[in-house]
C-alpha cells in the first residue's frame, strides 16, 4: 500500500523549546510509503500542545503552521530540521548535515533568555530489520547565542495500518555545560533582577521521551495526523528554578496538503 499523501512527525528538537523529536522526514530512512517524487511541498497547520517557536505559553494549545519541501529527497527543509542535505543517501541508511532552527526559550523580564537561533548538525541512521530506524545526530550553535552543544539519538519504528501511517519512537538527549545553563541556568546577576534563586546546572544527559504519531491520508494531496510525546527531564535540569515540573507531555493535531512533480 503507498500513500500518495503523508502527513509527517513533527516533534520537537531543541533543548526544549521545539518538539522533542526530529521530524521523521528525509533524514530517517524507513522504507518508502509514496512513489518516488522528483520534488515535494507540504503545507498546512495546526493546534499543539507543549511546542511554542516564541517559547512563550508552551503549555497552552496554540496554532503551529507546518511547511516542508524537498528534492528527490536529497535536498529539504522543513521547520523542524531547518535546511538539510542527505550527503550519503543509501537504501536503509542516511547521513548528512543541517542548519537546524534553535527556538526562543520564552521572554523572563531581567534575564538574558535564548532568541531564535540555529545549529549546524551531523547527522546519521541506519534501518535495521523490522523497519526499525536508529541513530542520532550532534548539533552546536552557530549564530553565537554562546548555546553550547547538544545530542540526540533515537530508536524509531513505522508501519503501515489499516488506518494510516504508525510512527513510534524513543529518545535521549543531553548537551554541554554551555547548552543547559544557556536554557535552563539563573545567573547571579538574574537572581539579583528576579526573584529566582542562582542556578548553574551541569551538562550531561537531559531528556529522555516517548512519542507516537498516526497519520491519515486523505485522497491524493490530503493529510492529517495527531501526535502524543511524553518526555521526562534528567540531570541537572529537572531542578532548574525556570520549570515546574520535571516532564513535559505535547500533543496536536495537524492537516497538511501536497503538491508534488507527479513522479
Amino acid at each position: 500500500m503507498i500513500f500518495r499523501s503523508t502527513f509527517r512527525l513533527a516533534l520537537l528538537t531543541a533543548a526544549f523549546a521545539g518538539l522533542p523529536a526530529a521530524a521523521l522526514a528525509q533524514s530517517q530512512p524507513f522504507q518508502p510509503v509514496e512513489a518516488p517524487q522528483t520534488w515535494k511541498v507540504d503545507v498546512g497547520g495546526g493546534f499543539v500542545r507543549g511546542f511554542s517557536v516564541s517559547g512563550d505559553k508552551a503549555e497552552d494549545f496554540n496554532f503551529t503552521a507546518w511547511g516542508s519541501a524537498s528534492y528527490r529527497d536529497i535536498v529539504y527543509a522543513n521547520g523542524l530540521d531547518g535546511l538539510g542535505w542527505n550527503a550519503i543517501k543509501r537504501d536503509g541508511f542516511h547521513a548528512g548535515v543541517q542548519l537546524r532552527p534553535r527556538f526562543a526559550a520564552g521572554d523572563i523580564d531581567g534575564m538574558d533568555r535564548p532568541d531564535l537561533g540555529a545549529d549546524a548538525a551531523l547527522y546519521a541512521f541506519k534501518r535495521l530489520p523490522g523497519n526499525i530506524v536508529v541513530g542520532g545526530r550532534i548539533q552546536h550553535d552557530a549564530t553565537g547565542d554562546d548555546a553550547g552543544l547538544e545530542y540526540y539519538g533515537s530508536v524509531s519504528h513505522q508501519r503501515v495500518t489499516p488506518i494510516g501511517l504508525l510512527q513510534t519512537m524513543a529518545y535521549m538527549r543531553g548537551g554541554s555545560d554551555e547548552r543547559v545553563q544557556r536554557y535552563y541556568g539563573v545567573t547571579a546577576q538574574e537572581a539579583a533582577n528576579t526573584d529566582y534563586a542562582a542556578f548553574t546546572p551541569s551538562g550531561g544527559l537531559s531528556a529522555a521521551g516517548a512519542a507516537a504519531l498516526l497519520a491519515v491520508p486523505i485522497g491524493d494531496r490530503y493529510g492529517v495526523g495527531a501526535f502524543f510525546n511524553y518526555e521526562q527531564r534528567l540531570g541537572d535540569i529537572k531542578d532548574s528554578p525556570l520549570i515546574d515540573d520535571d516532564y513535559v507531555w505535547r500533543a496536536g493535531v495537524i492537516g497538511v496538503v501536497r503538491f508534488n512533480s507527479g513522479g
